[in-house]
């Protein structure tokens, strides 16, 4: 088993060199680039932080998308993650954006339902992932259906989807690694030791539990203790960890309940984050707002945009003016990175006494 598979905290700390030209004034790429293919989604899951505003329907186009891709590789993105506020697989240019960033020297990363994994697909976009991590939010099909808002056939769907992943993998024995991950709600809290067993007998590689983060402006929350009052379970379903099997609880990010103990966000230029309608926005939570907006693809190129001096104008503007106790996502894709950006911006006494 990768007993270093790390997904509860940052990896700034291995790449050092950007991180000091960041403190240097310097302008950086950005390690790291999540793009949302497309808002549509075939589900509508209740904890979905794009309800607010209804879930309207945007697609890159294949040029856009496979410009935007060309782009990355050209001035140095080192990983991408196809996600964002939709289902990825739901814009026909995906599969193609996963092999061509490959090709081009991209770590390619996807975050899926499972629904639309047909074998065409799977076998077009599993040789180029570095890895592909599955939303699967119960193991009981009724909950399942709750949760997700679908119909009954998506459950066993997407089990059969991901159980012919993990075939294929071993089959050729492609270098992916497959997981899969559930939020922690009220509504499956109980059943997480199942859902981790359910994981580890369909064979991927680990089960990763998370907590539920609000946006603002949506009605439904979670209650943040969850994770306390089903402590028992979850420390059972960690226990199912083994050679071949790794159940992951992030400890670390339930326990610090996404308090800041920043005041401000620093971490926005090691992301680069880009909505389905285009948008070179700041993050995912603030996607589709004009003023967190660096610029469109659809007028200028990834590349253009980045070392635009729009976008420097945003950033300023985040840092000065963004209160990031209140008007940012509980449990942002920036946390735990500006924990470690804010450490090095204000400097402790007596840091010689390590």
């Amino acid at each position: 088993m990768n007993s270093r598979l790390f997904l509860d905290g940052h990896k700034l700390t291995y790449h050092l060199d950007a991180v000091e030209d960041w403190l240097n004034g310097k302008d950086i790429v950005p390690i790291h680039a999540e793009i949302s293919p497309t808002s549509a989604c075939n589900q509508r899951c209740i904890f979905c932080y794009r309800d607010f505003d209804g879930h309207r329907a945007q697609h890159l186009s294949a040029k856009v998308f496979a410009d935007l891709i060309k782009s990355m590789a050209e001035v140095g993105v080192k990983s991408c993650l196809l996600a964002g506020d939709g289902e990825p697989l739901l814009n026909k240019a995906t599969p193609e954006a996963i092999v061509l960033g490959r090709q081009l020297g991209i770590d390619m990363a996807l975050n899926s339902n499972a629904v639309f994994l047909t074998d065409g697909i799977v076998e077009k976009i599993l040789p180029a992932l570095t890895w592909l991590r599955l939303s699967i939010m119960s193991p009981d099909i009724e909950t399942y259906m709750k949760i997700h808002g679908v119909k009954k056939d998506d459950f066993s769907i997407a089990i059969r989807n991901i159980e012919k992943c993990v075939k294929l993998k071993k089959k050729h024995g492609y270098d992916v690694t497959i997981g899969i991950q559930q939020v922690l709600l009220p509504e499956n809290a109980a059943q997480v030791y199942e859902e981790a067993n359910l994981a580890k007998k369909i064979g991927v590689d680990y089960y990763v539990l998370k907590p539920f983060s609000k946006h603002n402006e949506n009605i439904y929350d979670a209650n943040e203790d969850l994770s306390i009052k089903y402590r028992e379970v979850l420390e059972r379903a960690e226990g199912l960890t083994d050679s071949s099997f790794n159940s992951i609880i992030r400890w670390n990010t339930f326990e610090d309940k996404g308090k800041r103990e920043y005041d401000r966000c620093y971490g926005i230029p090691f992301i680069a984050q880009i909505g389905a309608d285009g948008g070179f926005y700041s993050c995912g939570s603030f996607f589709y707002v004009e003023r967190f907006c660096f610029g469109n693809l659809y007028e200028e190129s990834f590349k253009d945009i980045l070392f635009g001096e729009r976008r420097k104008k945003v950033i300023e503007d985040i840092i000065n003016n963004v209160d990031v106790h209140n008007d940012c996502m509980t449990y942002c894709r920036h946390h735990q990175i500006n924990k470690f950006l804010w450490n090095l911006k204000n400097i402790p006494e007596h840091v010689n006494f390590i």
